[in-house]
């Protein structure tokens, strides 16, 4: 296994997920200055649920940041690609799909989730 390829991999995905996480820091301190500005009924359920929309995707991509970075600590340590429930190799080509995974595909499925 090519661990400089994931390692490569994991990093433009942080860096991906940082861009996106600044942006969101940007855009809830644009929000912040509407929500001071007086609105009808309808501009304050719009921006209730952008504003929900945004924290949600905000959470999923600071989940994932953590995971990238825990996979990037595993190559550090030579625990990359290693499933941490039974021991066994995760599979190069789930690796290639989800390089942050902790699961190989079997373990996965008992856990009834796809990481």
């Amino acid at each position: 296994m090519d661990l400089e390829k994931f390692k490569e991999i994991l990093l433009q995905e942080k860096a991906k997920i940082l861009e996106i996480l600044s942006s969101e820091k940007e855009i809830d301190t644009k929000t912040k200055d509407e929500w001071s500005e007086p609105k009808d009924p309808e501009d304050l359920a719009n921006l209730t649920m952008s504003d929900d929309l945004r924290k949600k995707i905000y959470d999923s991509e600071f989940q994932k940041l953590k995971e990238i970075e825990e996979a990037l600590e595993r190559i550090s340590t030579g625990k990359y690609g290693v499933c941490e429930k039974c021991g066994g190799p995760i599979e190069e080509e789930r690796l290639e799909l989800i390089p942050w995974t902790r699961y190989c595909s079997s373990c996965s499925k008992s856990f009834g989730r796809g990481r």
